[in-house]
Order: structure tokens, then C-alpha cells, then sequence
């Protein structure tokens, strides 16, 4: 159901497609819209990267696709994302492995168990096949596990995870062959309007005139709203993960599993390696991606304490990239500024699982005047009045 308000905004944006649309940013967001909106049959738009598609953060990130949020819009918007995973080939024709290998949240206290069963509840009225189960259950998922102190777990089998990398460079393909202006180290530098009204962008190769502009910079979405005279509630953080070689007792059919109690999580692969990280969510705003070496000694202690076995490991190496953080780690999606400044930014992490619901709800909103899925829980103006979206237990 569409929000009338969102109708009413859509209305005065949507008269300016006709002079073409600039998207800020190529990574997975920026991608997604851009191939919606020419699947959709409107081609006349420019992606705008200041390096190279695809080698920001969305580089750097994980690839969790995971429908296990305790928020319904978060929920709701990787739920509506996980057909198009799943038709991936179909939709771009470019290679995608949608690996369902399951998540798996294990739950340490009473409090979480029950905010748990209340989100699986939601879950399931969604159409999401997640489900609480038993501490037995748990080890025949992850043998090896600790149990002792689990009050139960919440697994959803079709969560899973696949390579951003792949996603962005088909999403781009598809989107090219459709007729969409893709640019390259090619930064915004400021916004053109008349009046009230935007008509484009000034970038470092020229101005571009566009009737809609859409910020999807990631982690840069502050600094490019800065430079259009906007001020998005949106900050860079650091995250970093870890690479386990190989393990006999890792299985690739193992589910990601996060263990609530300490935050950290293990992500088995296909090769019998792993990632591991989730120690990290403390760290203030900034833009240094240098990896922090002294959090692996506490993040392998508390994966021992999970997992004995792990005491074998062996740490490979490290990375590190920028999540984009908003107070409420939701995104922002909606008017902006000038009638037809637009940001879909402020992800906190779940961009990549989220993007084609987002390029699907965005194209629709456009083209049609009406959403697909209500996206005015994550308006843009929320915080200043108050309404920010509640995520219980955050992970």
C-alpha cells in the first residue's frame, strides 16, 4: 500500500523524468535503479561514479542476503528482493550464485528470544520462512556448538548470500545494452536548479541537465548532499571481516551464523575457508579503512568460546570498507531538497540485500506515481519529525 503523502510527492518529481535522470553513485543502489528503470523501458539516464562501477564499498562488503529483521520494512524490503536474486540470470543475463546457505541467529538471553519469536511472527506474515528453533536443532546445523547458555535460535533456510561484484557489474551491463549513459571518474560537484526546480548536475567533465536527481553515493552521501547544498543524516563507519583458511569441520552448507551474545559471526564458504567478523559495531565515524588488527585476537577468543574447534584457526588476512550509518541504521529514500533531488542512501550495511526493492520501488515511483511497497518509513524527513524507524535488538 502506497502512502498518500509519497503519491503526492511523487506527482510534482515525476514531470521532470522528462528531461532525463542523473544517478550519483555506481555502486549496488546507484546500479539497481538504473537497470529498473531501463527494464522498465526509460533509458534516458546517466550513472555517475567518481572512480569505477562497482569498487567502492560494494567491493568491500560481505554479500549477506538475509530477510531476518525484527524492523518490517527491513524485512519486507529483502524479502521483496530475494525473487529477483533468485532470477538474477534471467532478469540481467549475467551469471549470479544466490548461495541459499541459510542464517542462523543464536539467542543468549530471554529478552532476545522474545523479541525473536515476535519478529519470526512478523516474518511469517510476510511470506519469510524463518522459524525458532532448539538447541538441538542448532548443533545439527552447526555441529560443534556450543549450547549450554542458548535460550533457542532463529533460522530462516532461504536467507543466503552472493558476490556484490557480480551483481553490480551485471546490473551495469544490462542497464548499458539498455541504452543508459554510464560515467566513470566523473565526480558531481554541485547541483544545477531554476528556481526551485533542479535541472542537473555540474561534474568534473561538464554539466549534465537532468529533471531528477538521485543521490546514491553510499558512504559519500553526506558529501555529495553537501555539495548540492543538503545536509543527509548519513555518516561512514568503518566495518572489517576476516578470512579463516580452511577447516575440515566447516561445511559450505553451513548457515551464517551470528552468535548475539558476543556479536560475532561465522560465515562458512564453499571452498571450506570462512569470514568472520561482527566485533566492530563501536566504531565511531569516520572514513579510515585501515584494518584494525588488534580486534582479531578478541574476535576469534569469542568464536572459540562458540566454537572450540575454532581454536585451530588460522587468520589469513584482512579488509575493511565504509557502511553508511543513519541514526536509526535505516536507509533514507525520498525527496530531498529542490523538487527533483532525491536520495536512496543510509543503508547501514543492508544495501546490497535491499537494492533491487529498491530499484523496483523507486522505478515504479517515478514512472507510475505509486510504489509497489510503502516507502514512507523511510522518509528522508523522519528524524526531524521524530519518527524514526525502531529496530529491536540490532545486529
Amino acid at each position: 500500500m502506497t502512502n498518500p503523502a509519497s503519491q503526492a510527492m511523487t506527482g510534482t518529481t515525476a514531470a521532470g523524468l522528462d528531461r532525463g535522470v542523473v544517478i550519483v553513485g555506481g555502486g549496488i543502489i546507484g546500479a539497481s535503479v538504473a537497470f529498473h528503470l531501463a527494464e522498465r523501458g526509460f533509458t534516458d539516464v546517466t550513472v555517475v561514479e567518481r572512480h569505477r562501477i562497482g569498487e567502492g564499498s560494494t567491493a568491500r562488503a560481505t554479500g549477506g542476503i538475509r530477510q531476518q529483521f525484527t524492523s518490517r520494512v527491513n524485512a519486507a524490503m529483502v524479502h521483496r528482493s530475494v525473487e529477483f536474486w533468485t532470477d538474477f540470470e534471467q532478469r540481467t543475463g549475467a551469471a549470479f550464485d544466490f548461495r541459499r546457505h541459510g542464517y542462523l541467529f543464536l539467542l543468549t538471553t530471554d529478552e532476545q528470544l522474545a523479541t525473536f519469536r515476535c519478529a519470526v511472527a512478523m516474518q511469517n506474515e510476510l511470506g519469510i520462512d524463518s522459524r525458532i528453533i532448539t538447541a538441538a536443532e542448532v548443533t545439527e546445523l552447526v555441529p560443534g556448538t556450543i549450547t549450554d547458555d542458548l535460550r533457542g535460535a532463529s533460522y530462516c533456510a532461504s536467507d543466503g548470500s552472493g558476490s556484490p561484484t557480480d551483481a553490480v557489474n551485471g546490473l551495469i551491463s544490462a542497464a548499458r545494452r539498455s541504452g543508459v549513459d554510464v560515467r566513470q571518474r566523473c565526480e558531481v560537484t554541485g547541483l544545477l536548479t531554476t528556481g526551485d526546480r533542479v535541472t542537473g548536475v555540474r561534474t568534473s567533465t561538464g554539466d549534465l541537465k537532468a529533471g531528477l536527481v538521485l543521490i546514491a553515493a553510499g558512504p559519500q552521501a553526506r558529501e555529495a548532499g553537501q555539495r548540492m547544498g543538503i545536509d543527509l543524516p548519513v555518516a561512514p563507519h568503518r566495518r572489517q571481516a576476516f578470512a579463516v583458511d580452511q577447516m575440515d569441520w566447516l561445511r559450505p552448507g553451513m548457515p551464517l551464523t551470528v552468535d548475539l551474545g558476543s556479536g560475532a559471526y561465522l560465515h562458512p564458504e564453499l571452498s571450506g575457508a570462512a569470514v568472520i567478523g561482527g566485533n566492530d559495531r563501536d566504531v565511531p565515524e569516520g572514513t579510515d579503512t585501515t584494518v584494525d588488527q588488534e580486534r582479531v585476537e578478541p574476535l576469534v577468543k569469542a568464536l572459540i568460546d562458540r566454537w572450540p574447534r575454532m581454536a585451530d584457526a588460522r587468520v589469513s588476512r584482512g579488509w575493511a570498507g565504509l557502511r553508511e550509518m543513519t541514526p536509526d541504521d535505516h536507509a533514507v529514500i525520498g525527496p530531498v531538497g529542490p523538487d527533483g533531488l532525491w536520495a536512496a542512501a543510509g543503508f547501514s550495511g543492508h544495501g546490497f540485500m535491499q537494492a533491487p526493492a529498491v530499484g523496483e520501488c523507486l522505478a515504479a515511483w517515478w514512472l507510475d506515481g505509486t510504489s509497489p511497497y510503502d516507502l514512507a518509513p523511510l522518509r528522508p524527513s523522519r528524524f526531524a519529525e521524530g519518527q524514526p524507524v525502531i529496530e529491536e535488538g540490532v545486529f
